[in-house]
């Protein structure tokens, strides 16, 4: 017999909850993060137009991308200058590899230490800004009062001396997918360029899967930088600052055969914002493929490795944790893959 809807206390419960308004109750809602992934799925940094084009779609994200891929396509294009090392301001700085890297370490605007619970009181007052990074610890630190930049600080995958790695191939220029239709077989470059625009779940559910196919997978360095553009102006043609851009970078590296031997693979991945797990997936995605000659072994796709890779909420989880330290088992990882063993 069924229960009654007086004898329903669920219900019940959701109906008083309902009646209440909640303190979100006209109030504005926080899309920030949204609108960057928008943004870096779309190829076009633009909070503004990502905000309205998410309003306009009704908070369809896949239609968002699509009216901003268009507007974008309609606007003039102006090619910007190479951009120098010394204007990228790392504001946002991990290693998982290594307890001490030159420059240090520090967490910036860390949003995966806020507490993950549902809050039904008042809302807090928005969070203050974060606090300037203080001087890096060890070598190459920045000094008292300056911005580390990309050109005073030293990448954390130079540590890997002595070690078999996958070797680099020569690669130029990569294309831009937005004014040309790119079509394997890819450069790196370009076969980044078009990942750099992929929808951000399929990102990371291709990174799940491979991160269960793998035997080590280390996050090198992650850094959130603030990028100066610059465009040359039409009469100097000296490179002027237009704009200040946040991207996300990200290197990893995977186990790998080299010649018959235990080695590793380098990944690199970046993105328009600060969602990180965009740019940890990339890096996933960009090993595998150098890891495994461009992906030639296939993936299993059993039933147990598709159903944990459509879920969203686990797999962002299983490829975040790659933030979280792994110094004692990479070290013993490198102590088999050290290029003078036999």
């Amino acid at each position: 017999m069924y229960a009654s809807m007086q004898e329903n206390d669920a219900l019940e419960a959701a109906r008083a909850l309902v009646a209440q308004p909640g303190p979100l109750a006209g109030a504005q809602i926080d899309t920030s993060v949204l609108e960057e992934q928008l943004c870096a799925e779309a190829g076009l940094w633009d909070t503004v137009a990502a905000r309205r084009a998410l309003h306009q779609s009704q908070g369809d994200l896949a239609a968002a991308v699509s009216m901003l891929r268009v507007w974008a396509a309609t606007q003039p294009h102006v090619a910007p200058a190479p951009v120098a090392a010394a204007d990228v301001a790392i504001e946002r700085r991990l290693s998982s590899a290594y307890p001490q890297v030159p420059g240090g370490q520090w967490l910036g605007a860390a949003r995966d230490l806020k507490p993950r619970q549902l809050s039904w009181g008042d809302e807090a007052e928005p969070d203050s800004p974060p606090a300037p990074p203080s001087a890096p610890h060890g070598a190459g630190a920045a000094h008292d009062g300056e911005v580390p930049t990309r050109a005073t600080t030293s990448r954390v995958r130079d540590l890997l001396g002595g070690v078999r790695m996958v070797a680099e191939r020569e690669d130029g220029d990569g294309a831009d997918p937005a004014t040309s239709v790119l079509t394997p077989p890819l450069s790196r470059a370009s076969r980044l360029s078009v990942l750099a625009r992929s929808e951000t779940g399929a990102l990371v559910a291709l990174s799940a899967l491979i991160l269960g196919r793998r035997q080590e997978a280390i996050l090198m360095e992650l850094s959130v930088q603030t990028v100066t553009l610059r465009i040359p102006h039409p009469r100097s043609a000296i490179p002027c600052a237009v704009a200040e851009v946040p991207v996300t970078e990200a290197e990893v590296v995977l186990d790998a055969d080299v010649a018959g031997a235990p080695g590793l693979a380098t990944g690199w991945g970046a993105t328009l914002g600060t969602v990180e797990r965009r740019a940890l997936a990339l890096a996933l995605i960009d090993a595998a493929m150098r890891a495994d000659g461009d992906l030639q072994q296939p993936l299993v796709l059993d039933e147990q490795t598709v159903i944990a890779a459509g879920d969203g909420a686990a797999t962002t989880g299983f490829v975040e944790h790659l933030r979280l330290p792994h110094y004692a088992s990479f070290a013993a990882y490198l102590s088999a893959v050290s290029g003078d063993q036999p």
